[in-house]
């Protein structure tokens, strides 16, 4: 059981997981049959980026990406045997963070406002609300 870190209490954290991968992510840490398990919300991965400005100069920084980019799950377990050390995220940090995550879900956003909406042609019949008031009329008749 992880004993330094304050249980069932949401936190920015850092983590270092035993396949080598470090995530970025909100967190709450519970425990379970003596086994603490971490609850993680929209985790990310830290890339580092490089690149040659000029011929003497190089441009470095870091930018985050999705930890598992192909799915939609809200949150994810990890258990306390996959952990290898898990710190809080500094101020800094914290800030660019949210501010990937709060740009992640306005491109969400967007994604859905660019679908198509369904037509008759492919079996769309109406709202509930519509099939509702025309059901209505005519069972009231």
């Amino acid at each position: 059981m992880i004993n330094y870190a304050k249980h069932d209490e949401e936190f920015h954290g850092i983590f270092k997981l035993v396949s080598g991968e470090e995530i970025l992510a909100k967190a709450v840490m519970t425990e379970d049959r003596g086994e603490s398990l971490l609850f993680i919300s929209d985790p990310v991965s830290v890339q580092a980026i490089t690149k040659e400005i000029g011929d003497q100069k190089i441009m470095r920084g870091m930018g985050f990406s999705k930890w598992i980019p192909m799915s939609d799950e809200e949150f994810y377990i990890i258990r306390e045997k996959d952990l290898i050390t898990m710190a809080t995220m500094s101020k800094p940090v914290k800030l660019m963070y949210e501010a990937y995550i709060i740009g992640e879900e306005a491109h969400g956003k967007q994604m859905k406002e660019r679908r198509v909406p369904p037509s008759t042609a492919e079996g769309y019949l109406g709202n509930t609300k519509d099939i509702r008031a025309l059901l209505e009329k005519i069972f009231k008749k």
